[in-house]
This record gives C-alpha cells, sequence and structure tokens, in this order.
C-alpha cells in the first residue's frame, strides 16, 4: 500500500483575521451577512438564521468564499465546515469565534480537511489537549496547536472518494431521522386519539 504523505495544518491553508465585532452583533436591512456558531449544524449553514449587519469598522473584511474552511475557537465542542455560499450576490463574513483559513492550491480538496478535523479521533484529541477551558463548559481552541496539525494527505482523487462516502452517509443519516422524526409524531398522534 502506498505510504500517505503528511503535512502541517499551516503548510495547506492561508489564515485570513475575522473582522472584529466590538459589541454585540444588530441586524439591518442591508451590509454583510455574518455566519455565528448558532447558525452551523451538523457541518452545514442554517441560512435562515444568519444575520445581515452594517460594518462600521474602516478595514475592509476578507469576504469568504466557497471552500473556505471555519473552525471554532471556542465553544462546548470542537467544529470545523466548510463554507459555501447562498445563491445570490450578498456578502458574507465569519463572526471573529472562528478561525478563517482558505486551502493554499487545488490539489487538496477542503472538504477532506474538516473531515480529518472533525472525524479523526487522534486529530481530535490533539486539538482538544490543544484547548484551554476558561469555565466550566467553554473550552477555547488553540490556533497555533490547529495549524501544527500533522495532516494525513492522500491523492486528490482519494480525497474526493473520502469526502463523497462521507457526503453519502451524511445524506442517508438524514433521511433516517426525518423517517424517525414523522415515525414518533404518528406515534404521538395515535396516543393522543386515545385519550379524546
Amino acid at each position: 500500500m502506498k505510504e500517505t504523505n503528511h503535512k502541517r495544518f499551516k503548510q495547506l491553508t492561508t489564515r485570513y483575521v475575522p473582522y472584529s465585532f466590538r459589541s454585540r452583533i444588530e441586524e439591518a436591512k442591508s451590509g454583510v451577512r455574518v455566519i455565528q456558531p448558532k447558525d452551523v449544524k451538523d457541518e452545514q449553514i442554517l441560512w435562515e438564521s444568519v444575520v445581515t449587519t452594517a460594518l462600521t469598522g474602516k478595514k475592509e473584511p476578507e469576504y469568504l468564499k466557497d471552500g473556505d474552511i471555519l473552525i471554532l475557537s471556542r465553544g462546548m465542542k470542537q467544529q470545523t465546515f466548510v463554507f459555501k455560499s447562498k445563491d445570490d450576490e450578498q456578502k458574507t463574513i465569519c463572526s471573529n469565534v472562528y478561525y478563517h483559513y482558505r486551502v493554499a492550491n487545488d490539489e487538496i480538496n477542503p472538504y477532506y480537511l474538516a473531515f480529518v478535523l472533525n472525524h479523526n479521533n487522534k486529530i481530535k484529541n490533539q486539538i482538544e489537549v490543544g484547548s484551554a477551558s476558561s469555565s466550566m463548559t467553554v473550552k477555547v481552541y488553540s490556533r497555533q496547536s490547529i495549524e501544527e496539525l500533522d495532516i494525513p494527505l492522500p491523492p486528490k482523487k482519494e480525497q474526493d472518494a473520502i469526502v463523497a462516502l462521507h457526503n453519502n452517509i451524511t445524506q442517508q443519516q438524514q433521511c433516517y431521522q426525518k423517517l424517525m422524526d414523522s415515525n414518533q409524531a404518528m406515534l404521538a398522534s395515535i396516543a393522543s386519539q386515545l385519550t379524546k
């Protein structure tokens, strides 16, 4: 079996510093969309909860592009996902609780990197070990620890195959969950009919 190459995460990506909000993010009728932790579930952006806000700073932010990798810098659970824009022209940024990266070249599938960070137990443990607790529940994930992670890097074709398998399994899980929810609702309806 061919040996897999390894590279540090920081060798595979370019880091961007997110826009720094000085206060609470206020909703506005026009401006830019801001991705916050509340807007992400199961590695997917919940666009219906994403707010638009007006930026007051003089510095132009680095807007998100399709394929950008966002890693939560603090929270109860480590979270990595890949940004995919809505089908419109409105610009989007991430809040500064995320680390923002862009892959360095076309030979790296960003979804593969997110998969490794989310599902490789050895790497997940390294991120956890490098974290510090700021309270009983909230962990702060070290940017340095993440950037020094040793990432297994198979050829692009294999990366794509892994991502396709992951997506297929995720879709199956979502379908199964919908079926379970439907069955639970049916049982609840039957049970409520008994007391009428």
